[in-house]
């Protein structure tokens, strides 16, 4: 049976996560039951976790999804993940965040 159009069910090779896949993702209640079936615990404990790095696989999946790729989590074992870190584009119109320091407003 043929794959409807613009869905595969082969994982690639590699993959880049980018900050913006990390910072901001999106996952239907569906997936985090998968995530949950898969892991044996849910999304927010992955994602709150600092000592695991469960949580690259689960976040390279879910944007495999985005993508149009139909996979089990576990098929990702063998793809290659990097990770994308970049300092904020300062052309994208944004004004930059700055800390200022507290001031004495005193009199």
């Amino acid at each position: 049976m043929a794959e409807p159009e613009g869905v595969s069910s082969v994982a690639p090779r590699e993959l880049t996560l980018r900050m913006e896949d990390m910072s901001n993702p999106r996952f239907t209640p569906r997936e985090l039951r998968l995530i949950k079936q898969a892991t044996g615990r849910a999304w927010s404990q992955i994602m709150a976790d600092e000592t695991d790095d469960e949580k690259f696989p689960v976040l390279a999946w879910l944007k495999l999804r985005r993508d149009g790729y139909e996979l089990e989590l576990g098929e990702l074992d063998d793809v290659l993940i990097s990770l994308e870190v970049s300092p904020p584009d300062p052309t994208n119109g944004q004004p930059p965040t700055i800390s200022l320091p507290s001031a004495d407003i005193g009199g």
